[in-house]
């Protein structure tokens, strides 16, 4: 009997004292579950950690091309070169199948398909490239030309500077800068890239042309005529830096030079607006009879050409009050007759309007 109730009173304690030592595990576990989550835990505490699966690290996927896919790459290229553009298109996708982190690769596809003209399809690959490769001028000087042609001029002009950190004396993406910010309103920027794509090369006409436009933009008129005298000497000047050299100089009120400049300009590009330019440089030096001539070829190669037929217009106008303005005088009805075609050709032209108008004509 004092067995039996021994044991019976010895159960609470050993029950109490399950009761507390597992208590106390479960605290352990509790309490190292929420030190988990704010620090590791240290082996010298004693303490079990929940179980966790372990971190899978992945291998680095290679970048750089090895010695297999440089021989490719050398074949690619060489295709793209003779402009087999299949070819070269067909190995570069090739080796992306086997290393899609090869960034030569996708710098050659966006090459390629620049050079085809298929700009749209051009920017991803080279975005790509980029994004592999952060050092790849290449890829970002490209990038920054299709997103250009492609009409974002903000992302172009990021492009080409993160192109010029890696080759700041580049030429060609110094005269893109210089280009996009002038598009943009930005012209001291677009002085000082032209600027220095001339230190670059001092005999590049583009940049004396891109200078000269710059200068031009800026209101630096004499600056800008000498830029594109220097342009049209070093290059042979397309029509539209002419047609701006002739406007730079009558802006300077240069009228010989302008007029010189516009009679080049007939002779290698015949226009209605080159010889429209000349008339109107030889009346500002007050000849008129060579200003007529040259305003009436204009119309000849272009009828509407309104702003020739305002020129003859006003010619006709001059000599008819320097007569007497006689109601019957020829070139009264002449002068109505062009001015009149000059506004059905172009309807806003209130100064045109009022001449008709001061003049009853």
């Amino acid at each position: 009997m004092s067995s039996s109730r021994s044991n019976r009173s010895e159960q609470p304690r050993i029950t109490a004292a399950r009761s507390l030592a597992l208590g106390t595990v479960a605290g352990s576990l509790l309490a190292a579950g929420c030190a988990s989550r704010s620090a590791p835990p240290s082996a010298s505490t004693g303490v079990v950690s929940p179980v966790t699966p372990a971190v899978q690290v992945r291998p680095q996927l290679r970048i750089e091309p090895n010695e297999a896919e440089s021989n490719r790459l050398a074949d690619a290229r060489a295709a793209a070169d003779s402009e087999d553009y299949d070819t070269a298109l067909r190995i570069f996708r090739e080796l992306l199948q086997d290393n899609p982190t090869l960034a030569p690769a996708y710098t050659g596809i966006g090459e390629v398909l620049e050079n085809k003209g298929e700009i749209e399809l051009a920017e991803p690959a080279y975005a790509r490239a980029v994004s592999l490769d952060p050092t790849d001028f290449t890829a970002m000087s490209g990038h920054g030309r299709v997103l250009e042609a492609l009409g974002r001029s903000k992302e172009a002009i990021r492009a080409l500077q993160r192109a010029l950190t890696i080759r700041p004396r580049d030429l060609a993406s110094n005269l893109a800068m210089s280009r996009l910010l002038l598009l943009s309103d930005q012209t001291d920027g677009a002085i000082a890239f032209a600027e220095r794509a001339i230190r670059v090369d001092p005999a590049s006409g583009p940049a004396h042309l891109a200078l000269a436009r710059a200068y031009s933009k800026a209101g630096r008129g004499p600056e800008a005529i000498r830029e594109y005298e220097t342009a049209c000497e070093l290059i042979e000047p397309p029509v539209d830096v002419m047609f701006a050299l002739v406007n730079a100089y009558a802006a300077e009120k240069r009228y010989r030079e302008a007029a010189n400049a516009a009679e080049a300009l007939t002779r290698t590009a015949a226009s209605a607006a080159a010889y429209e330019r000349l008339g109107w440089s030889l009346f500002r030096l007050n000849e008129f009879d060579a200003s007529d001539a040259a305003y009436r070829k204009s119309i000849e190669l272009d009828p509407a050409y309104w702003p020739a037929l305002n020129g003859v217009g006003v010619n006709a106008l001059n000599n008819w009050i320097k007569n007497g303005k006689q109601p019957d005088d020829p070139l009264r009805d002449e002068a109505r007759a062009m001015l009149q075609r000059s506004l059905r050709a172009n309807g806003d032209q209130p100064k045109v309007a009022a001449l008709l108008l001061k003049y009853r004509l």
